[in-house]
């Protein structure tokens, strides 16, 4: 009996594809300076809906583990060739994002080592290896160790140097410990803190975590799309009580921030299941299913190919440089009088390029497991 169970399921790839679809719109606006408020990330407390998308994907990444790890055959007898498995997965999405943080660079001695792929990366070695090891009471105990514990450093411990705790932007236990262990690599934007930094990774764990425990229940069934709603509906109105206390805040992936979004995830994880599994309403989806399918290959993609965008300088007319994206984007969009509406059509654009690359390779049937 093998250790991987090939299942796939038309609601876990349809949201990991609005995810992927999400982190390309708000990632590549026509020009920074006209974005919809909704596609921009919170400047620090608080939330927007672009600040859903990537703990959505980290959601569903505990999902798909626990959907496609059989715990007892690895327990019995296929532990080695696993674990081998696993940890290569791992190393070649780590090694992805660094490649993807270098990529047409030419200093690294402030290369960025943390990012989004190392960050998926991280969880993902994390929740196999818990979910392997744990039943539902010992996952359970994990997540609410980490929130807590969590919680307990970030707004009671004092930060060194500071006295006293913080939860700032400019000063805070993640920025410390960031700046302790990376020094300047880290996120180009901000001198202190990384927004996938060391310490949040942990809560990021925890729900990956919440993920996994939301694809058992979709193994035996019991994901109804009631017990989803509510489950998730409690989860999101804890999250929101807690708030008070402890700020909802994705930079740091505060806890009530996991439990806002992890309850979010879980409510749209069971509609979805219902809607496109149960019911078989999945036509409509077939897009978003298309892209989640290979969801880290059209992210990886997208980044690269803005990155590429971005570094190629042509003249502008007027005795200096524009970047090829700037060019293409003043061709296509220069006459529209919205440019809030020019800026998100680039980004429509754009992913309707990465779309055709996805569905070439859907009906192929070529999955690129990364």
């Amino acid at each position: 009996m093998a250790a991987w169970r090939k299942t796939r399921l038309a609601s876990v790839d349809g949201l990991r594809g609005l995810a992927v679809a999400g982190m390309i719109l708000a990632n590549n606006p026509g020009e920074r300076g006209h974005v919809y408020r909704e596609l921009q990330h919170a400047v620090w407390d608080g939330w927007t809906a672009a600040d859903f998308i990537f703990p959505l994907f980290l959601f569903l990444v505990g999902v798909c583990v626990a959907l496609a790890v059989d715990r007892d055959t690895v327990r019995t007898g296929e532990a080695h060739r696993f674990w081998r498995r696993v940890l290569t997965r791992a190393i070649i999405l780590f090694l992805l994002g660094l490649l993807e943080n270098a990529y047409l660079r030419v200093s690294f001695e402030n290369l960025r080592i943390p990012g989004v792929l190392q960050r998926i990366a991280v969880v993902y070695l994390a929740t196999a290896w818990l979910h392997v090891r744990c039943g539902n009471r010992g996952i359970v105990s994990v997540i609410l160790v980490t929130l807590l514990g969590y919680w307990l450093l970030l707004a009671g411990v004092p930060v060194p140097g500071l006295g006293h705790p913080s939860l700032s932007r400019d000063v805070n236990w993640e920025g410390w410990i960031d700046q302790l262990l990376l020094g300047n690599h880290i996120w180009k934007y901000e001198t202190t803190w990384d927004p996938e930094g060391v310490l949040s990774t942990f809560p990021a764990i925890a729900l990956g975590l919440v993920g996994v425990l939301c694809g058992r229940w979709l193994r035996l069934g019991g994901l109804g799309v009631g017990r989803g709603l509510a489950v998730g509906l409690a989860m999101l109105l804890l999250g929101l009580l807690w708030n008070a206390w402890f700020p909802v805040n994705k930079s740091l992936c505060t806890s009530s921030f996991v439990l806002f979004v992890g309850g979010a995830g879980v409510m749209m994880l069971a509609g979805c299941y219902w809607l496109l599994d149960m019911r078989g309403n999945a036509a409509w989806a077939g897009p978003f299913v298309i892209l989640g399918t290979n969801a880290l290959a059209v992210y990886v993609a997208a980044s690269f190919l803005a990155s590429t965008l971005r570094h190629i300088r042509l003249p502008d007319g007027l005795g200096g440089e524009i970047s090829l994206q700037v060019f293409l984007f003043r061709t296509l969009f220069s006459g529209w009088t919205d440019a809030f509406l020019a800026s998100l059509a680039w980004a429509v654009l754009f992913l309707l390029v990465l779309f055709l690359g996805a569905w070439a390779l859907h009906v192929r049937r070529i999955i690129l497991k990364l």
